[in-house]
Order: C-alpha cells, then sequence, then structure tokens
C-alpha cells in the first residue's frame, strides 16, 4: 500500500494486511476506528487552530475520508481531501461535494500560498521524507495558515501489565518503514520549516481492547514476534475488568503557524 509515496503493506489510519479484491485499499472499519479514538485530541487541536476561521483546507493524505466530513463541518470555507490513492479518494466516507485530488504530499500539486490550514493525522508516521512534507506543505501556507499534525510516538508507550507491545510495535512499524518515533520530532521538524509552535502530548485513557493488539497484525514481523503478538491477545482477552490490562500510545498534537 502507499501513502504519500511511500509503498507498503499497510496505509493511512489503519494497519490490516492488504485487500485481495482492493490491494491498494485499507479497511475502512479500522480507519473509522482510530480516527474515533482521536476524537477529543482533535477537536482540540482544532479549536487551537482557530478552524472555525480557516477558509481553505487542505487534508493531507486523507485516505477514506474518515476526517473530511468533520473538518468540512467545522472549517468556514472550502476543504480538500488529497490522497496518492484515486480509490481511497473514492471512499464513502468523503462528504458529498467534497473536492478531492490525487497527490503526492512530498509534492504538492498547489501554488505557494494557497491554504490557510493543512490538516496531517497519522499520515507523518508513514511519510518517506517528514522534513520535506513540511517543508512543502509550509509553503503551500498562506500567512498567518497553520499546519495542523496529529501523530504518535510509539517509544512512549506504556502499557500494564507488560506485554511486550511497545517492543513489537517499533520493530513493526520500523520494518514495515514508518517512523515510530515521528511525534518527538515534529516541533523541531516544523520550526525549521520556519513555523512558530504550539504542541500539546496528549493520550488516550481507555482500556486495552483487543483493538489494541489486532492493529498489529498487519506489520512484518518474524514467527517469534507473531507468538508473542497471540501471546498478548489472550491476555487481552483474559481481562477481568475494563482497567485491568492498560495500553497508552502518546500522541503528539502541533500547531504550526506561518508568520
Amino acid at each position: 500500500m502507499r501513502l504519500c509515496g511511500l509503498r507498503l503493506r499497510l496505509r493511512l489510519r489503519g494497519w490490516r494486511p492488504v485487500s485481495p479484491a482492493r490491494p491498494e485499499l485499507p479497511a475502512p472499519g479500522e480507519a473509522r476506528m482510530i480516527a474515533d479514538w482521536l476524537r477529543g485530541p482533535r477537536s482540540r487541536a482544532l479549536r487551537r487552530a482557530g478552524i472555525g476561521l480557516r477558509e481553505s483546507v487542505l487534508e493531507a493524505g486523507s485516505g477514506h475520508g474518515v476526517v473530511t466530513g468533520e473538518l468540512a463541518r467545522r472549517a468556514r470555507g472550502q476543504v480538500i481531501a488529497l490522497d496518492i490513492d484515486p480509490l481511497a479518494l473514492a471512499g464513502a466516507d468523503h462528504p458529498d461535494g467534497a473536492a478531492r485530488v490525487a497527490g503526492d504530499c512530498h509534492a504538492l500539486p498547489f501554488a505557494d500560498g494557497s491554504f490557510d490550514a493543512i490538516f496531517f493525522q497519522n499520515v507523518l508516521l508513514w511519510v518517506t521524507d517528514p522534513p520535506g512534507a513540511l517543508a512543502e506543505a509550509a509553503r503551500a501556507l498562506r500567512p498567518g495558515g497553520v499546519i495542523i499534525a496529529i501523530e504518535p510516538d510509539y517509544g512512549g508507550m506504556m502499557e500494564h501489565p507488560e506485554l511486550g507491545l511497545r517492543e513489537l510495535w517499533v520493530s513493526g512499524l520500523s520494518a514495515a518503514g514508518a517512523d515510530p518515533l515521528v511525534g518527538r520530532q515534529l516541533p523541531a521538524l516544523c520550526e525549521d520549516a520556519g513555523l512558530e509552535v504550539w504542541v500539546e502530548l496528549t493520550h488516550l485513557p481507555r482500556e486495552a481492547g483487543a483493538g489494541a493488539v489486532e492493529l498489529l497484525d498487519g506489520l512484518p514481523m518474524d514467527a517469534t514476534a507473531r507468538e508473542r503478538v497471540d501471546q498478548a491477545r489472550a491476555a487481552v482477552a483474559d481481562r477481568r475488568g475494563n482497567w485491568r490490562p492498560f495500553v497508552h500510545v502518546p500522541y503528539f498534537l502541533v500547531v504550526a503557524t506561518r508568520n
């Protein structure tokens, strides 16, 4: 699968193995599930960015469009959904009438200063060149425009009891070509792009349901790692109370402004 120039078996807001029938598309249900997990933090970042005053918004790496409708409802003006996969852009979650553009976030097909907000969610994790993608987004911003980025950092993952999930996520994502530590890099990368940065480290306080383990199934792993995933799955399934097993993946919320 692909995201912004990177060919992968995994993409966007879900990491399920590709479908033999539609090899370029992820599972929409998993994309919606992860977007729902991030609803609260995303709302805070959008408020910080003044989304209700934004006239021209680009969603970079929109995938099936599971967040596009939310952006369209909250923004004052037009929202454009951009993804490198035309099949993903045909997804049913895109709102009727939403503008959709097939393109690569390393080389945005827009003139300088085209947008006053550019939104990334679980996208910079997968790009081949995060500094280049952020510099390109900064180029496409108007003065006073903002980049809104919501990205994870699996190096800071916490769990109880220790199931080995942090190591599995970090090694699996790295093997797939992603950067599992991208979150902590974002403030400096945005500053390097000439932007003024606001950052918040957030969490998703929830019990460790099956989804916390099942998303690992799409990552490349050896037989030993697969066995550890199965052990973690069994431990989560055997929980005796909502919070007995606990998993926390830190997310960085970044709002970076072009002066």
